[in-house]
């Protein structure tokens, strides 16, 4: 399953109108903005439980919504799974009713989805009697057992503690890139979106104003503005290469960026997080310090700031992106311009894991 869609719509709420363009691409696509920017207006529009005033919806070469040909497919035509706020369990079912309401998928595989969402044990239990963490992640599975066109998922993490949210994360991470599921997910949270997202959307004022893929939207300055992200750092994709006392090797190119062990499997895919802050500068290697991370760069470009000095580089045999904040101080002594080769000093507990998927990750 490889689908795409294609959104291009107006719509009036209250005295304001709002305006979208854009399109869904297979994988995942996070919907980012501040509060009241539209994120869930624009979902209820996608899903036909509200009606645009005008353009047009397409899902995988259908039209769902047309006002010139007054074409306005029925909700439950469209294939489309929305997982509200409210997760909206069915209070007088238990939760495996709840899950086998419209599921679409088997029982193994449905069994699967359960055990990694943690609620297998849940089953038995009435909506009332379970947490509003768990009812989340039962509505979640849920939506992915009715084998949808299209997922979406509105702040789908609410509610859940720190294990939990990485477990859901990296399950729905999973589901997209064995399935081909397309996913549409609404946040305000930075890290989620972060996490998970291949491409993204930015809201603001009810319109969707840049769109694209999630390294190009994050680098935005607006995005920044509006997310409040002061050193929103940059995103590295890497597979594990190596394990070393107590350490897990990635592959940057032909050099290895060392994090620690947390279990993980040769082989497997991380998405990691560096802050700009994180990143020391030197000319020349060190010997005789800590930090076990020496990343040989390019110098690429420098970006003086009021409160400092933005330098990105590029990891020697990749097209990867590290950011690191100096001082103007720090840019003078050390004489850096553009072109230079440095090494970024980074430390392994700096490195920020957002998810893991294993080479082998499936929906099950």
């Amino acid at each position: 399953m490889s689908m795409r869609g294609q959104v291009d719509i107006h719509w009036r709420t209250g005295e304001l109108e709002g305006f979208a363009q854009f399109n869904l691409l297979p994988g995942i696509t996070a919907l980012i903005g501040p509060s009241g920017a539209g994120k869930t207006t624009l979902a209820r529009l996608i899903t036909g439980l509200e009606a645009p005033k005008g353009g047009t919806i397409t899902l995988d070469g259908q039209r769902l919504f047309d006002s010139r040909e007054n074409i306005d497919v029925r909700t439950d035509k469209r294939m489309i799974a929305l997982v509200p706020q409210d997760s909206a369990l069915f209070p007088h079912m238990s939760v495996y009713e709840n899950l086998s309401f419209g599921c679409r998928i088997d029982e193994d595989l449905l069994m699967g989805l359960c055990e990694r969402a943690g609620i297998r044990n849940l089953l038995d239990a009435r909506v009332h009697e379970i947490s509003g963490g768990e009812a989340r992640r039962a509505a979640i599975i849920r939506a992915i057992a009715s084998a949808p066109r299209l997922l979406i998922l509105d702040e789908p993490m609410n509610g859940l503690d720190p294990k939990r949210r990485r477990e859901m994360m990296a399950l729905i991470r999973g589901l997209s890139d064995t399935t081909g599921q397309m996913v549409l997910m609404i946040t305000h949270q930075a890290e989620e979106m972060l996490t998970v997202a291949d491409n993204a959307i930015l809201m603001d004022g009810l319109r969707a104003t840049v769109h694209g893929p999630l390294q190009q939207v994050f680098a935005r300055p607006e995005t920044s503005e509006l997310l409040d992200l002061d050193d929103a750092g940059e995103l590295i994709i890497a597979t594990i290469s190596d394990r070393q006392d107590g350490m897990i090797g990635c592959a940057l190119g032909g050099q290895t960026l060392w994090l620690p062990d947390d279990g993980e499997d040769i082989g497997t895919k991380v998405r990691l997080r560096v802050l700009a802050r994180d990143v020391a500068i030197a000319k020349q290697r060190i010997e005789g310090i800590s930090v076990i991370n020496q990343i040989e760069c390019c110098l690429v470009h420098i970006n003086k700031r009021r409160r400092g000095t933005d330098l990105m580089l590029v990891p020697n045999g990749t097209d990867l992106h590290l950011s690191s904040r100096i001082t103007a101080r720090s840019l003078t002594a050390l004489g850096l311009k553009e072109g230079d080769t440095v090494y970024a000093l980074i430390k392994a507990v700096a490195v920020k894991e957002l998810v893991a998927t294993p080479k082998s990750a499936s929906g099950s």
